[in-house]
C-alpha cells in the first residue's frame, strides 16, 4: 500500500520515497512494506504539525484487502476510488479495510498530543504482516 500526503506537511513532510506519490505500495508476498521500506524503529517516516488536518491518499496495489490502521489516531474515509461515500459511511475509525487496487482518501485532525521523541504508527492490521515490518511511523511536532 502507499500513502499520498496531500495535507498540511511541514518542511521535512514524509519520507520522500513515500510521499511522491508514485511506485510502490502496500506490497505483499516475500516483501511486506510500504513503498518498498520496511519498519525501523530508529526511521520516523514523517512529522506532522500539532492541529492540522491531514488528508491521506492509501493505495492498496497488492492483490488482497488491507485493513490500514492508524494508531492513537482516528479518521473519516471521504472518498474510495474517486467516488464519495454516503454521509453514513463517513463514521469516525482508526481502521479501514482498503481491498485489492483501492485507493481510499481519509481525513484526520491531529489535535489530541505532541510529541517529537514518542511516534505514533500506522500499518496493516494483519498481525503477521505488521510483525514482519509493514509499518510506519510519524510524530507530531
Amino acid at each position: 500500500m502507499h500513502r499520498t500526503a496531500t495535507g498540511n506537511f511541514n518542511d521535512a513532510g514524509f519520507d520522500r520515497g513515500v510521499c511522491n506519490g508514485r511506485g510502490g505500495g502496500f506490497v505483499g508476498g516475500g516483501q511486506l512494506s510500504f513503498i518498498g521500506r520496511r519498519m525501523a524503529e530508529n526511521y520516523i517516516n514523517g512529522r506532522i504539525h500539532f492541529i492540522t488536518t491531514e488528508i491521506w491518499g492509501i493505495t492498496n496495489t497488492s492483490p488482497m484487502m488491507r485493513p490500514f490502521q492508524v494508531l492513537n489516531g482516528q479518521f473519516q474515509i471521504f472518498d474510495r476510488d474517486g467516488s464519495p461515500l454516503p454521509k453514513n459511511g463517513m463514521d469516525w475509525k482508526d481502521t479501514d479495510q482498503v481491498g485489492a487496487d483501492e485507493k481510499v482518501q481519509n481525513i484526520m485532525r491531529l489535535t489530541d498530543y505532541r510529541d517529537e521523541e514518542n511516534p505514533y504508527m500506522y500499518h496493516c492490521h494483519i498481525i503477521d504482516h505488521e510483525d514482519r515490518g509493514m509499518m510506519e511511523q510519524f510524530v507530531i511536532v
